[in-house]
């Protein structure tokens, strides 16, 4: 189960701003985020007592898995228009992007309530 539904997403994470996921598309990418979450945390949230800082870290990983995905074809690195010229970002630069951005997210809300901490 997702530590967020499109409720909170909407009214407690966006404030009543537009929202970019579609209520019907949200439960895939908060699952997505939720799974993200537990690798990062170890599987010790309690379920039962979602803490908000994780729940708004779900969301906004959710939309940025969003984001990902809608835009996954623009993997444009530079373009020129007189004599039309496109270089390409490498697939893996791109999967070390993706990468790079779930991290600062997850460390952005968790960094500082100890769900990180791996217990060594």
């Amino acid at each position: 189960m997702a530590y967020v539904d499109y409720t909170y997403y909407s009214l407690s994470y966006l404030l009543g701003k537009q929202a970019s996921i579609a209520e019907t598309e949200f439960p895939y990418y908060a699952m997505k985020a939720t799974k993200k979450i537990d690798q990062y945390t170890f599987n010790n949230i309690d379920s039962t007592n979602i803490p908000e800082s994780v729940k708004m870290c779900c969301c906004e990983l959710a939309e940025s898995f969003y984001n990902q995905d809608s835009n996954s074809n623009t993997n444009v690195a530079s373009e020129r228009v007189g004599e039309y010229s496109v270089s390409y970002v490498t697939g893996q630069a791109v999967e070390d992007a993706k990468k790079a951005v779930i991290k600062e997210i997850i460390y952005n809300w968790l960094s500082d309530t100890g769900l990180l901490y791996r217990g060594c």
